[in-house]
């Protein structure tokens, strides 16, 4: 050792050597290992009696020259096969011009390496969350010029992203161009906007309400570079607010069930509370709540917030749809975060604010850590509630997102190398199976609604959007899905489709679906040569009902009336309230006039049996008249027309009684 550090005392050579953190080997000019310091043991697992006096050989064998310096990074494994990434200095070392050692310095890159590998994987799942998201994204410059926009927002807005990239965003109308430029102005100076509800234009020229989220993206010294924006088609949810305000007499019912907690108040003052507000509020009954001010639901940082709503309210007719972040107070005194929805109603003939809110303290903890991280990971956070699954080309999951275990009840684990939707209803899996095979053929994307089964409450409806991506390192296709619940979307159709078609005293079908049903049998009897008759139908004095009993009587005669008339009718037989005291009834594939007449007396039998509403027992009695395809007529409008005149007969006739069309031409 002396011989090599010549003029140096050893002993400090010898000290720096052997506390190096950096492994060192010492080789000779053949480069046979002579001596190594500890570090080679920490890094490699190697003793000094391993490799002293055999040649250094790295890397699977290759064997390097030393003869002169060199920097390089190599791969290879330690003496228990784990991997080693390593940036490699060999150093020799002369005397009197003759190279007599080489130093050989090796520096562990490992967790480096892992990390960028790490970081690459991580950028490529961003990536595929931002092009499979079901939401609209974009990226603009300061300029307002588009710089990346993902397939929702090609599929939202209608324009492909090679069309505008590089040009101002054609969303934006032109009324709206000076608010927008203010509205970057404050993201680049107070960080974000979010939930902004603004028009929006399309491709084809028309505009959809979107709700809007804005922020800022900065460089590694912070200055802001761009902005990146989330939008969302909130058409459907302004559709349901429409027909909310549409009607008043429906909205408490609506109101009520809806699954998210909302309530009503008025001057400040809490005038209706359903159930789901009730129980994320901490209370047992709606009376616990109901006749006292918002500010006692709140916490008093968010008290001005309110007031100045309260102060609007007051001096304006109409309030525009607001979204905004409160903290609220529950019963025990708990403090949470929510947002709240406003929206300026009419209720109990009074301008009143229609509150919708929900919990999302869990949502700021998540985006709070976010935006301590880089800033692109705020682009997930509209996705954090959303369940996200890989599906192999063997249908097997190969990935499930921590979400499932709050969305389905079940860990990820349950899932993973498992069949792809095994817990799918049933009756949906042939669809699912064909949405499959059809992303795997095409290439594309899709969505399917189905009920999945949840670990406790059964069976909930999922909507997924499937997008086939390659897998870089094998080649193969997968499925990237990205699903969300639907119930209650689903629940208000259901209860929308209801209201459109079927009167709302009765339950019966209105006059709408009834013209439905009646074209189709109509085209299927002229198909198959079938006949059919349409019967009109009303009570008998029902306006004496009105006029003595009150009309909360009537309305009730109304409805028993239904139910007793539908209790003797074929399952075929359609009943419907045509408006009033009339009902119209379809009974489809008859053989001759007297299956409409036994039909018919049955009726005219069935109610004269005395009724017993509110109190009151009095006896009605009913007018029926008919016409039949297609010997009365051949056309709605015909066989409407002439069960009307069958049935004016009818009544003239002495009411209480039946008359086919034939029968009043005689």
């Amino acid at each position: 050792m002396e011989s090599i550090l010549n003029g140096v005392p050893a002993n400090i050579y010898h000290s720096l050597i052997k506390h190096n953190p950096d492994p060192i080997f010492i080789l000779d000019r053949n480069g046979f290992v002579i001596e190594i310091n500890r570090a080679v043991e920490s890094i490699f697992g190697y003793r000094p009696e391993d490799v002293i006096g055999k040649r250094c050989e790295l890397a699977n064998g290759q064997i390097y020259d030393f003869s002169g310096f060199s920097s390089y990074e190599i791969t290879t494994h330690n003496k228990n096969g784990q991997t080693l990434h390593l940036q490699v200095k060999t150093l020799p070392m002369f005397e009197d011009n003759v190279l007599v050692n080489i130093l050989f310095i090796v520096k562990d890159l490992t967790s480096l390496v892992q990390n960028r590998i790490d970081l690459q994987k991580m950028s490529e799942n961003l990536r595929s969350i931002y092009e499979t998201s079901a939401d609209a994204m974009d990226i603009i410059d300061l300029n307002g010029n588009v710089i990346q926009v993902n397939k929702a927002f090609e599929e939202m807005y209608g324009w492909k992203a090679e069309e505008i990239i590089g040009k101002p965003m054609p969303t934006i109308p032109e009324e709206r161009l000076q608010q927008v430029h203010k509205e970057r102005q404050q993201v680049a100076n107070n960080g974000s906007i979010k939930n902004l509800e603004v028009n929006c234009l399309k491709k084809d020229g028309t505009l959809i309400p979107v709700n809007i989220s804005i922020s800022p993206l900065r460089d590694e010294h912070g200055k802001v570079i761009a902005f990146s924006a989330i939008s969302r088609d909130i058409s459907e949810r302004k559709e349901w607010e429409r027909a909310l305000n549409k009607s008043k007499n429906k909205y408490k019912s609506l109101l009520n069930a809806l699954p998210e907690p909302s309530y009503v108040q008025s001057g400040g003052i809490i005038k209706y509370i359903n159930q789901a507000a009730v129980k994320l509020l901490g209370y047992s009954h709606p009376s616990e709540v109901l006749g006292r001010h918002v500010l006692e639901l709140s916490h008093p940082e968010s008290h001005s917030i309110i007031k100045r709503m309260i102060r609007q309210l007051a001096n304006e007719e109409n309030i525009p749809a607001q979204t905004i972040e409160l903290k609220m107070v529950r019963a025990d005194h708990s403090v949470f975060t929510a947002e709240i929805t406003f929206i300026g109603i009419e209720f109990e003939d009074n301008l009143s604010v229609h509150v919708l809110f929900k919990d999302i303290t869990e949502k700021k903890r998540i985006e709070e850590a976010l935006i301590r991280s880089e800033e692109k990971y705020r682009l997930i956070a509209e996705n954090m509630t959303d369940l996200l699954t890989i599906v192999d080309d063997q249908r097997n999951i190969k990935y499930a997102s921590p979400s499932t275990s709050s969305i389905l009840g079940y860990m990820p684990e349950h899932y993973e190398g498992n069949r792809a939707f095994g817990k799918a209803h049933p009756d949906d899996l042939p669809m699912i199976e064909r949405k499959m095979n059809e992303l795997f053929q095409t290439k594309g994307t899709n969505e399917m609604e189905f009920r999945y089964r949840h670990k406790t409450l059964e069976w909930i409806w999922l909507e997924a959007k499937g997008t086939y991506f390659i897998d870089e390192e094998n080649g193969k296709g997968f499925l990237l899905y990205v699903s969300r619940v639907i119930e209650e979307k689903k629940r208000m159709r259901e209860k929308l489709k209801q209201m459109a078609f079927h009167d709302e005293l009765t339950g019966l079908p209105n006059r709408r679906l009834f013209q439905e049903k009646l074209k189709q049998v109509l085209l299927d009897s002229k198909t198959n040569h079938l006949k059919f008759a349409l019967l009109y139908l009303d009570i008998d004095k029902f306006k004496w009902v009105n006029d003595h009993l009150g009309h909360a009587t009537g309305d009730e005669l109304l409805k028993q009336f239904a139910v007793r008339v539908s209790g003797i009718l074929s399952d075929q037989a359609v009943l419907a309230r045509q408006g009033g005291d009339e009902f119209l009834l379809l009974l489809p594939d008859i053989i001759d006039e007297d299956d409409v007449k036994a039909t018919a007396d049955r009726i005219v039998k069935n109610l004269q049996s005395e009724w017993n509403i509110a109190g009151h027992h009095f006896t009605t009695t009913s007018s029926v008249g008919a016409a039949m395809y297609p010997q009365d007529g051949t056309t709605i409008d015909e066989l409407l027309t002439f069960a009307d005149r069958a049935l004016y007969n009818s009544k003239k006739n002495g009411r209480n009684s039946y008359m086919l069309y034939s029968d009043s031409l005689e």
